[in-house]
């Protein structure tokens, strides 16, 4: 788990990836694992179990065996009944990068997670609800727009972030303004 993704990664699929490493070790212990990194059918088993569907494309139609394997959400599965059961818990990841690189933005950016159709009480997983910021080439991404205002500083770095928030650049030294 590196916590350079935690914040630009929706929190959707950072329990995805809990969960796909944790059914590793969950084979590893009381299975029989694939050789090196392949992703075998006992695995994929279990992955299908807990709402996860194996996926060689993360998407739907991908193959659920082989070397590179990822997952996407089961509509109605066991995965998605325990995120909704955790945010009404006021979950939230406390720890993670601060100063994520470019790269890691851009995989949160192109996350196929803001793509797909869930269920409106568990949206807020999808919007990365939960994630204060992150910074990285230039721009602090936010979590969930709905209640986030944007901040810019003198030298042109936007961060998003929760209204009436006191920021100072570590650039320029200069306080962000709120946008209207």
């Amino acid at each position: 788990m590196n916590p350079s993704y935690f914040a630009v990664v929706p929190l959707l699929e950072i329990m995805q990836t809990m969960c796909h490493e944790m059914a590793h070790l969950q084979q590893h212990h009381f299975g029989t694992p694939g050789r090196g990194r392949y992703h075998n059918v006992e695995w994929a088993n279990k992955m299908e179990s807990i709402g996860l569907m194996p996926s060689s494309t993360g998407k739907p139609g991908g193959k659920k065996t082989g070397d590179c394997v990822a997952d996407y959400p089961i509509e109605g599965g066991r995965f998605l009944a325990a995120c909704e059961e955790l945010l009404t818990q006021d979950f939230k990841i406390s720890w993670y990068d601060r100063f994520s690189s470019p790269a890691a933005i851009e995989v949160g950016q192109n996350s196929f997670s803001l793509t797909l159709d869930l269920p409106e009480n568990i949206t807020a997983i999808a919007s990365m609800e939960g994630v204060e910021m992150a910074q990285g080439s230039g721009n602090i991404v936010g979590g969930n727009k709905s209640n986030r205002s944007k901040y810019t500083c003198s030298c042109e770095i936007n961060l998003w972030g929760k209204p009436g928030l006191n920021i100072i650049c570590g650039d320029c030294r200069k306080a962000f303004e709120e946008n209207p």
